[in-house]
């Protein structure tokens, strides 16, 4: 007899010659240590198909599990999902069911156990997992790969699907995949909602900034930080005021690093910050510079600007200290970081704050600490004291309209809700800040050698994060920190393609592309006209000649730029159910429709700014 192992592993084989990263996805998996091996039986349903029983529970229907298969396959794709994760695979049934419902659509499994995992190895051959099987699996606690996966494929609606038996079995699994898939449309909502918000912004201000981001280098002139150094990140939520008194003697011992919002109150309180982060791309947000000071005391070093090269063009105007970019996470910015000689991205997790602490991740800080970075309102407070915010809201204030109606649409227009706070108890957040708060507890898990704290019991808790009191910490750092954030003096000027030149390579690309759009809409336009007279007569040499203008548009490398400010429209498109040959031309006229906009506007662009 031989032995499952034995078995499973020439299976793999097999299926490593059709599908290898299904088939290392599912040696990942059953490389995972199992807490408790189930008691698991083999039975035969009424319709003759095999089921089983696990702990008491089947895990298929005992009377027909190919029907009962179906049927939650189709309430799974009811709501026209783009990915569908499945708790458990059980024998099977319900992946078969999913592919022959909907081919097209990805699926992941996230298998609890290694031992049902092998049962359906032993029972479903390798013919199956070629044709049939999932996409790729997870083990449960792997759901920041999952997520990963999600993302590089561009996912918006997930849906889960659950086996009655692992559901029950598995109860904190299915509500941990529950939370993870929330937490992750939220997300996706959130930036769907903010390229549409600030999209064409980003491409404005991208272009607007070239002559002055055109010569300036990266973040990695910076020196790395000693390990003996923390790094402090301070932004301009309530508790800073609780911090500020303490800042004269952390800043040195610490590096400082502050956002936008907090630039001002720092220098104002007589601490100016080593490094200023900036990535917002509005002009409201610029105000939060406008009364700057540039002079230092000597032997101080001067406040280093780092930004992204889509953020208000009002800030380089105003900054008149030292400054490095960021390398963009936008495609235009790419386009030109990669002429540019810039590499270093930093995250974005929705908020100023989260590329602040990934500043000091990337600088080489063992320990970071946050200081008025409350994702929260500690009193039913939005900003600290003297924050642009807040003297905006007293500016504007007249007896119809006190300040107290702008702080009262603040802190409920975005569903607000009390969530944990730091120290016990709760405190006031909202869904926006949610967001933020799952960002930077996946960057903890991604990154465990790092140690964040909280300088604030009242902030929002973040899971993963300790709070430390401000005096403790003092007592326990050194006198001094031995980190100079200077960046030399040939910072700014490299050998580097010109302005002209890289306007000169955009406008051909976007013209390349633009003409492939152009390209797809006569054909568009014959093949319709030809569908009028008579559908039948369309060949699939016709249609044909669309696949090859798409493969044509998947080899151009800066295929991104004009699919950036396209991709709202282009997720409808390809969320149309094409059922005829004039459904399918339309689809591929709305798409080289959108493609050709969003080239023309960054033309347009191009040419206003020369």
């Amino acid at each position: 007899m031989i032995a499952p192992e034995a078995s499973s592993s020439g299976l793999l084989r097999e299926i490593d010659r059709c599908r290898r990263e299904l088939a290392d996805s599912i040696r990942r998996v059953l490389d995972t240590p199992e807490l408790r091996e189930p008691k698991l039986q083999r039975l035969t349903a009424r319709s003759g198909d095999p089921t089983l029983r696990v702990e008491e529970r089947y895990l298929h229907s005992s009377v027909a599990p190919r029907t009962e298969a179906k049927r939650i396959s189709v309430q799974a794709l009811a709501r026209n999902p783009d990915a569908v994760v499945i708790l458990g695979i059980g024998l099977g049934y319900h992946i078969q069911a999913l592919r022959e419902l909907n081919p097209t659509v990805p699926l992941y499994v996230v298998e609890p156990s290694p031992t049902l995992l092998r049962e359906a190895l032993d029972v479903l051959p390798a013919e199956w997992w070629c044709r049939y099987g999932p996409d790729l699996f997870f083990p449960p606690k792997g759901t920041d790969a999952l997520v990963a996966e999600l993302n590089r494929r561009g996912i918006n609606r997930p849906a889960l699907l659950t086996l009655q038996g692992p559901s029950r079995l598995y109860l904190d699994h299915e509500e941990s995949l529950r939370t993870t898939l929330e937490q992750y449309g939220e997300r996706r909502s959130v930036n769907r909602n903010t390229l549409r918000r600030f999209g064409k912004l980003w491409v404005r201000n991208t272009i607007r900034n070239l002559p002055r981001s055109g010569s300036l280098a990266d973040i990695s002139r910076l020196p790395r930080i000693p390990d003996h150094v923390p790094a402090l990140v301070c932004g301009a939520g309530p508790t800073l005021d609780e911090v500020v008194p303490y800042l004269p003697e952390l800043r040195h011992r610490c590096v400082l690093i502050a956002v936008d919002t907090a630039v001002g109150v720092l220098q104002r309180a007589g601490v100016p910050p080593h490094l200023a982060v900036v990535a917002d791309p509005q002009y409201w947000n610029t105000r939060h510079l406008d009364a700057l000071r540039f002079e230092h005391p000597p032997g101080e070093p001067q406040t280093i600007l780092v930004a992204e090269s889509a953020t208000h063009p009002r800030v380089f105007r105003l900054w008149r200290g030292p400054a490095l970019l960021f390398a963009s996470l936008f495609p235009l910015g790419t386009f030109i970081d990669r002429r540019m000689g810039r590499k270093k991205k930093l995250g974005a997790g929705g908020s100023v704050a989260t590329s602040a602490w990934d500043l000091a991740r990337i600088l080489g800080a063992r320990t970071i600490y946050l200081a008025g970075v409350d994702l929260g309102f500690p009193g039913n407070r939005t900003h600290c004291a003297g924050s642009f915010f807040e003297e905006r809201m007293i500016m504007n204030a007249h007896r119809l309209s006190p300040a107290e109606g702008s702080h009262f649409r603040y802190l409920h227009d975005a569903q607000p809700q009390p969530v944990a706070a730091a120290g016990g108890g709760t405190v006031l957040s909202d869904r926006r800040m949610q967001v933020y708060r799952s960002w930077f507890s996946e960057q903890q898990r991604n990154h465990p050698d790092r140690e964040t704290h909280l300088l604030s019991s009242s902030s929002s808790a973040i899971e993963g994060f300790h709070v430390t009191d401000p005096r403790e910490l003092i007592a326990a750092l050194p006198p001094e920190g031995a980190w100079v954030p200077a960046i030399g003096a040939a910072s700014d000027r490299q050998e580097r393609p010109s302005v002209r030149s890289m306007r000169q390579e955009l406008r051909a690309s976007l013209e390349n592309m633009a003409g492939i759009a152009r390209k797809g809409l006569d054909i568009c336009s014959q093949l319709d006209s030809r569908a009028e007279l008579s559908p039948v007569d369309l060949t699939p040499a016709d249609l044909g000649r669309l696949d090859d203008l798409d493969q044509e548009l998947k080899l151009q490398n800066d295929r991104e730029l004009a699919g950036f400010l396209a991709r709202e429209a282009l997720e409808g498109i390809t969320a149309m159910k094409v059922a005829t040959v004039r459904d399918a031309i339309e689809q591929a006229r709305r798409l080289y429709r959108a493609l050709e906009d969003s080239c023309r506007y960054h033309q347009e662009l191009l040419e206003r700014y020369e």
